[in-house]
């Protein structure tokens, strides 16, 4: 567990990554990432990640629509 402050930088906040976070989340700086609050937890997701876990999704969407006859056989 890591634990860092919330700077103020003019009229934004700020939350410095270290080297360490930035390794594990496996981004760079520059990257884009994706923000979002569950559960009033701040999750940062890398944004390749993201787009992966979409194609993993449609592409599992796909074949079980193509297979959907031999899924209700084994049903």
């Amino acid at each position: 567990m890591s634990y860092t402050k919330i700077e103020k930088i003019g009229n934004s906040a700020a939350i410095f990554l270290t080297s360490d976070i930035l390794t594990l989340l496996g981004i760079e700086f520059g990257d884009e990432v994706e923000l979002r609050v569950e559960r009033q937890e701040l999750v940062i997701k890398a944004k390749n990640e993201f787009f992966r876990n979409q194609i993993i999704d449609q592409v599992t969407d796909e074949v079980i629509n193509r297979r959907k006859n031999v899924y209700k056989r084994l049903a």
